[in-house]
């Protein structure tokens, strides 16, 4: 298994889940074991698996997990640290999005309910929906923020604006 995907699918697992535990016991139901020696890269999962893990991710997200996979095969920069790349990119194209008025806004609050017992509650999310009028084909990116950062941007597309440039900006820090 790619490391880069292994990295950033971790790196996802911890953002929306309160453990890998809690992900891959419920969601994959396989053994700490296997799910060592897959983050190791000693062994693959079942093709079942591996569309679980597709689904921490919108369609435009995993395409974007694909892409920074593959030049994480041929650029050293992007393998040295592909979640920051991954993330990276899905604020730089979400702020291309909102910039030229391409996306249509929705916030949603995660909750905490009995069937998603394991998942990380009292996130704010905002999806970014770029529509096509075509059912089912919309290309959709979310980020997960703390909830008080709702209150501060809102609707206020300047100040969201504003807002992935300060995350990227804090990304392109890291990476150096």
């Amino acid at each position: 298994m790619n490391s880069a995907l292994i990295q950033i699918v971790v790196s996802v697992i911890k953002e929306k889940y309160v453990s890998e535990k809690a992900f891959y016991a419920e969601k994959l139901q396989i053994s700490p074991q296997s799910w060592d020696r897959w983050k190791k890269g000693e062994q693959g999962l079942k093709y079942d698996n591996i569309k679980i893990i597709s689904t921490l991710f919108t369609d435009y997200e995993w395409m974007l997990v694909q892409k920074v996979v593959r030049n994480a095969e041929i650029m050293p920069e992007v393998m040295s640290d592909p979640v920051t790349e991954y993330k990276y990119l899905k604020y730089q194209i979400a702020k291309t999005w909102v910039n030229h008025g391409m996306v249509r806004l929705e916030w949603h609050h995660s909750d905490l309910n009995e069937e998603e017992s394991n998942r990380k509650s009292n996130m704010t999310i905002l999806q970014l929906i770029a529509e096509y009028n075509f059912w089912g084909y919309n290309d959709i990116i979310e980020i997960r923020l703390p909830g008080i950062l709702r209150q501060q941007i809102a609707y206020d597309e300047v100040k969201l604006l504003q807002w992935f440039d300060d995350e990227s900006e804090k990304l392109k820090d890291t990476s150096h």
